[in-house]
């Protein structure tokens, strides 16, 4: 009985040292992992809604801008245009414009955005839509996907599901 009371200290240690040690690796992993490579806009061509075709850098000008990926489709993308647009509508001058990006069909878009009344600039793709959301950042090619761009056409900000109030006072606050 006398050997088995030892055990029970240096049971009690070891699992002391390894509950330090475990959160030691979690205080010490994020300042081993390297820093992810910051990710930029590039020159990028879609279909605006009259069927032109609009580069996304010239729509850029060297300020801030939100980008939002969207589909008339996609149930919570239909439920944030209306706070998209009335943040385009009443927004300051030095705000971010906003650009919206469908994934979707000519045709399906403009009779959405007839119906819904939407007032900022909409540019229209398929698969290359998917390939400039996924260079963008959505590995996950889930929608909507909003990013924020600042004037280097650097992403600042980015989320991958419904765009709230708070959210559009966080990019604010980045500004």
């Amino acid at each position: 009985m006398k050997g088995f009371n030892q055990k029970k200290p240096s049971l009690k240690i070891i699992g002391l040292l390894i509950l330090i040690s475990i959160g030691a690796i979690y205080l010490i992993l994020p300042i081993l992992e390297p820093e992810p490579e910051p990710v930029f806009i590039e020159s990028f061509v879609l279909t605006d809604l009259n069927g032109d075709q609009s580069d996304l850098i010239e729509m850029h000008q060297s300020k801030f801008l939100i980008i939002n990926f969207w589909a008339t489709w996609c149930a919570p993308c239909r439920k944030e245009m209306p706070l998209l647009n009335n943040y385009h509508l009443t927004k300051s001058e030095d705000y971010p414009n906003v650009i919206g990006i469908a994934i979707d069909e000519l045709d399906q878009v403009n009779n959405f955005v007839a119906e819904l009344g939407i007032d900022f600039p909409i540019l229209v793709g398929q698969s290359e839509a998917y390939d400039l959301m996924e260079s963008l950042g959505n590995s996950i090619l889930t929608l909507p996907y909003t990013i924020l761009v600042n004037q280097e056409g650097m992403i600042v900000w980015s989320k991958n599901t419904e765009i709230k109030t708070e959210d559009l006072e966080q990019i604010l606050n980045l500004l």
